[in-house]
């Protein structure tokens, strides 16, 4: 059987079932620490297949659905409904908690306690270097995560004895933390098999898709965010792409499949996943956008940001909505559902075409760029009943629930016929991109400009294989100037603009936008009215809009005006229940006087 990345949970249990205790809680005993766990090559292969838990994927059963859109509702390209889930950040709901999952020492003891196994290991000397790259890896990528969100944080680097003073120590500065990181990630590199043990295991190409991730975040916020360091970091990130792109020069012909297929095994560019499995590992996501529940869409801003065809920025005003989708990059039809109608018989399961041949457009369309059982017009719910248009708004319905929207723009990427969506057991088996060379692509060539050294030659390595996939001319350099989008943000060099809106559209939906706003220094963008959809008769459709002549036309909107992005939201609140138990942490700057 092919060794692929399916999280063996029984065996997991049994080495870190005592681990999962929070961190300051604190150090939780554990008696795994006893030498012979940690004996041969097979004590911590086993071992690691717990570690790698720390991949969110598209979630566990029916817990959390929705998570994997988290950086896009809490950002400018998404919503979610129903009312009372207004972006947190844009409408000033942000507070410190109690607790949060993203400050997880419990991880970092579970793979300190296997790196501080390796030396009295039986193991020889190569092996014992494979497994720490392993255990550094797991180590960085986690702490990534907290330091991202938080950034000072306590760095722990083995397994303290129970009441040792440093279990209360200080936040760790940024630097040093980042520092630490980097050196674990460049000696992973270095040292870890360079084919891992086995298909879809951590290896050389994942840490250094790791190290172009890391290294990007860090050197741009760095530079935006006026810290010093910034180009070390980029220069990382630009060392270790050109080994990536030669050693997966190809992409998945189609972009729907990267994230519709029930297996991405050898798959071009896909460089590791999540496999799920019936009765193994399964998820709720596929079924979650196939029902009622889905409450994800996409703002007007998100779905104007697509280029055309001809690789030139979308000007219309959005009044056809047809016209909207027309002639436009293709990630935008697989993302969000393009506009249709039908006529759909009383069993709700058979339809036939309108009298109007423009609503049938996109249905053809659809057709010819997206596989049978993936991205297919009319769409239906989980049951085989056809939803009859789009846009489907939810306050005018007429009986079909399922599909729905508040604004118009329903976001579908996720959206499949073949995977099983029977029950809300969480039954789905689609598997997920954790780390594909696209982004190693968009890393690349952002960071290249941020160094000033982006040219035709790097944009046909990297942006110009997306767009051909995604059916949109090539990026020509030499014709971006001042004036290649009016609505181009002055602050940002109008190459730099269209390298960002790639990666915008690329990862739309996959919850990168909210990180990449954060280190661009742009958490203002959340400051806009998200809008929908243009309507000429709001009446009918029992929508609200914003911006027509009168009150029966315009776009449509479901929250008001934010009240606003503040400076201190670029880093996370600590948990207060770790202020509490760790009296030398001190709260991020502000934070404590916004929950008064």
């Amino acid at each position: 059987m092919k060794k692929r990345f399916l999280i063996y949970i029984a065996a997991a249990a049994m080495l870190t079932s005592c681990l999962n205790n929070d961190f300051m809680n604190v150090y939780p005993k554990n008696q795994q620490t006893e030498g012979s766990v940690f004996t041969t090559y097979d004590n911590f292969k086993t071992y690691s297949w717990g570690l790698y838990n720390v991949f969110f994927g598209y979630s566990y059963g029916t817990a959390q659905t929705d998570s994997i859109f988290q950086g896009d509702y809490e950002s400018d390209n998404m919503l979610k409904g129903p009312s009372g889930n207004e972006n947190k950040w844009a409408y000033g709901k942000v507070k410190a908690e109690s607790q949060s999952s993203d400050w997880d020492y419990s991880y970092i003891r579970t793979v300190n306690l296997m790196l501080d196994g390796i030396a009295g290991s039986q193991m020889q000397e190569a092996d014992k270097n494979h497994w720490r790259s392993v255990g550094l890896f797991f180590r960085s990528y986690k702490y990534f995560q907290m330091m991202s969100k938080f950034g000072d944080i306590p760095w722990v680097d083995r397994v303290f004895p129970d009441n040792d003073p440093a279990l209360y120590g200080t936040r760790t500065p940024r630097n040093e933390v980042t520092e630490n990181i980097l050196n674990d990630l460049k000696w992973a590199e270095a040292n870890i098999k360079p084919a891992g043990d086995g298909d879809n295991t951590v290896n050389r190409a994942v840490v250094q898709a790791f190290i172009s991730r890391f290294c990007l975040f860090e050197g741009t916020w760095r530079k935006y965010h006026n810290m010093a360091d910034a180009e070390k970091y980029l220069q990382e990130c630009v060392r270790v792409a050109p080994e990536l792109l030669a050693a997966y020069p190809t992409i998945m012909e189609r972009y729907d499949e990267v994230f519709n297929s029930e297996n991405l095994a050898k798959q071009p560019g896909i460089i590791l996943y999540k496999h799920y499995a019936t009765s193994q590992l399964c998820h709720g996501l596929t079924r979650m956008v196939r029902t009622a529940e889905s409450n994800i869409e996409a703002t007007r801003d998100a779905v104007d940001s697509y280029l055309c065809a001809d690789g030139r920025p979308y000007t219309g005003n959005g009044h056809d909505v047809y016209e909207q989708f027309r002639s436009r990059d293709y990630r935008l039809y697989l993302t969000v559902c393009p506009p249709y109608k039908v006529n759909v018989a009383s069993n709700k399961t058979t339809w036939s075409y309108t009298d109007n041949a423009k609503d049938r457009e996109f249905i053809d369309l659809m057709a010819g760029i997206s596989g049978e059982t993936y991205h297919r017009l009319p769409t239906s719910n989980f049951k085989g009943f056809v939803c009859s248009l789009q846009p489907h708004f939810r306050t005018n319905n007429n009986g079909q629930a399922w599909n729905a929207s508040q604004m118009g723009f329903w976001v579908w990427k996720y959206y499949n016929t073949h995977t099983d969506a029977s029950n809300a057991s969480g039954v789905c088996t689609t598997d997920a991109p954790l780390f594909r060379i696209e982004e190693v692509m968009l890393d690349y060539a952002e960071a290249m400009f941020e160094l000033g050294r982006f040219d035709q030659s790097v944009a046909d390595q990297t942006i110009n294989k997306l767009r051909k996939r995604a059916h949109v001319a090539d990026m020509r350099v030499a014709d971006i100037t001042a004036d290649f989008d009016p609505k181009r943000d002055p602050d940002v060099a109008p190459v730099l603009w269209e390298i960002r809106r790639e990666r915008r559209v690329e990862f739309m939906g996959e919850g990168r936008r909210l990180d990449d706003l954060r280190r661009w220094h742009k958490g203002n963008y959340v400051d806009r009215q998200p809008t929908g959809v243009w309507v000429s008769n709001a009446s009918a459709d029992k929508v609200k809009v914003t911006g027509g002549a009168n009150d029966n036309e315009g776009y449509v909107y479901y929250y008001g005006q934010p009240t606003g992005w503040k400076e201190y939201y670029y880093l996370y609140p600590l948990p207060l229940e770790e202020l509490a138990l760790n009296k030398n942490l001190e709260q991020n700057p502000e934070w404590s006087k916004s929950n008064k």
